[in-house]
């Protein structure tokens, strides 16, 4: 999913959990919306097997942005839902101006003009992007042995208690305050709701947010090397480098071992010979790039050899401004640049492929009601009609049972002793289709006649009938007696049971006015 569809999806969940505001459509509002929703994108079912997840997503989806739609958010919210929290445009080039600067600034301070062989600002970047590179090996291995489950994502409602928003802040890194600035002082409601709308966002969009940085690290890095090699060539161009090594505790033989572990890459791809210990002796002070040594008691002149300098006829400078750079070139800066190109793949990826958290309550009531649109519901009332009281029972039942999109139909009520109807509309004919009888549970069932009723039902709509026991009225007259009920319910249970009818199971939150047995049809529950 897309990272604006996201965040649309998470503004609708933040306006339908917010406080009740005039500005904000109410829950009445939001259920026809979802009606609305469900039969302008049809039955998915017609197209084909189940509903597909990505069928589920475009719903979602296109229900946020009518319930957003519907909401009168003032401008500075709006402007908040449209532009994602994230770094100022200017920070990411201040971070490169920066690397490069520092990269510069740290070759410049240390060695004006010299080409030292063991100098800290170039072998201190080679050495630190070493260690680092060892790290990300170290955690990739790791990550594959032993992989880390992340934390899930749990989204937050918008007017949850200040305690769990506290709490949740507390994870998010202190993005709160920062976004105040953004939002009015004004509309208290509307501002919490605002606020849970970015936290909720700002866990969601964790992945994506960790490869930004990433990706600028990276940049960051390979412009420090950039810099430390600007300084080397710009230096060189008005000034002639002095070149050689110096130190209290290394000997030539450890320079030597030390320069040919850290150039091997280099070595390798000039196809040149490592640097010889006569070679490194001969550096031992500071030399011109004629090969002279700069002291005056040192008079002696120095040529490269032959065989084992790593560019034959090139002056001591040049040649290690040129080694330098192409071991800066090869050990930092490509490797950067091509981590960076990774992590840039991973944010574009990730900004189109957010993962949310489907399986919370909230994604599983629209999943419910998703399914729920491929179910058609014929009722046909058995010896007792139903009012407007009763209608609005049933409709709560097949809202929590079958979804918000399953379409109810009363049938004309069956008088006490008529058989079912021929009528072929009652029957379900179509996989979407579900015929079912509801029969009053205030009466006992009788063989002849609610027996013969439940055969034919089964026999003429088979997997797709159901029997519904409206058990209200009866239950009202017996609420000192909760044993009779029960039994009244076990014996109609029964009844159904010998003709082929299961038990129904209800979802939680079922209205106690109806109960069930079923056939196999879609959207049954054992």
């Amino acid at each position: 999913m897309h990272s604006s569809s996201a965040r649309d999806i998470l503004l609708a969940y933040a306006i339908e959990t917010a406080a009740p505001n005039e500005a904000l459509p109410s829950a009445e509002r939001c259920a026809a919306i979802t009606q609305d929703t469900l039969h302008a994108i049809g039955n998915p079912n017609t197209r084909g097997g189940s509903a597909s997840r990505e069928q589920f997503l475009a719903f979602v989806e296109q229900r946020a942005q009518r319930i957003i739609a519907a909401s009168q958010l003032p401008e500075e919210i709006r402007q908040v839902w449209k532009h994602a929290p994230g770094l100022a445009r200017w920070v990411p080039f201040a971070v490169l101006a920066g690397a490069l600067v520092t990269g510069f600034a740290m070759h410049r301070i240390t060695n004006p003009h010299r080409v030292d062989l063991l100098a800290p600002s170039l072998l201190g970047i080679v050495l630190w992007n070493l260690l680092v590179y060892a790290w990300m090996l170290v955690s990739a291995v790791r990550s594959v042995l032993r992989p880390r489950r992340s934390a899930p994502v749990v989204l937050q409602a918008a007017n949850a208690s200040s305690s769990a928003a506290s709490s949740g802040d507390a994870v998010t890194g202190g993005w709160r305050g920062k976004l105040r600035a953004r939002l009015p002082a004004a509309g208290g409601g509307l501002r919490k709701m605002a606020l849970s709308f970015e936290r909720n966002w700002w866990q969601v969009g964790a992945r994506t947010r960790h490869a930004q940085w990433l990706l600028w690290l990276h940049l960051g890095a390979a412009m420090m090397a950039l810099g430390a090699l600007l300084s080397l060539w710009m230096t060189g161009l008005t000034n002639e480098y002095q070149v050689g090594w110096e130190s209290t505790f290394l000997s030539a033989t450890s320079v030597q071992q030390l320069l040919n572990f850290i150039f091997a890459p280099v070595q390798w791809l000039f196809g040149v010979p490592p640097w010889s210990l006569s070679e490194i002796e001969s550096l031992r002070g500071w030399v011109n790039s004629t090969g002279s040594h700069a002291n005056s008691h040192n008079a002696v002149m120095i040529a490269p050899a032959a065989g084992g300098s790593m560019f034959v006829n090139a002056s001591w400078g040049k040649q290690w401004v040129i080694a330098y750079t192409a071991l800066l070139g090869m050990l930092v800066v490509a490797p950067r640049l091509l981590f960076a190109l990774y992590q840039g793949v991973r944010v574009w990826w990730l900004a189109r492929h957010v993962q949310l958290p489907l399986t919370q309550p909230y994604f599983q009531n629209l999943q419910r009601d998703f399914g729920g649109l491929a179910v058609t519901l014929h009722v046909l009332p058995y010896s007792f009609d139903i009012s407007a009281e009763r209608k609005a029972v049933i409709e709560s039942w097949i809202a929590t049972q079958y979804g918000a999109g399953a379409h109810l139909v009363i049938e004309p009520a069956l008088a006490y002793g008529a058989a079912l109807p021929s009528a072929s509309s009652v029957a379900g004919k179509r996989e979407d289709t579900a015929a079912v009888l509801l029969i009053n549970m205030a009466a006992t069932p009788e063989t002849e006649i609610h027996g013969e009723l439940l055969q034919a039902a089964r026999e003429r709509w088979g997997q797709h009938a159901a029997i519904w026991l409206w058990t209200q009225d009866f239950a009202e007259r017996n609420t000192g007696a909760p044993k009779r009920v029960q039994e009244r319910r076990e014996l109609w249970g029964s009844s159904c049971a010998m003709r082929g009818f299961r038990r129904c199971g209800c979802r939680e939150g079922t209205p106690r006015s109806l109960w069930g047995r079923c056939g196999r049809w879609p959207n049954s529950r054992e």
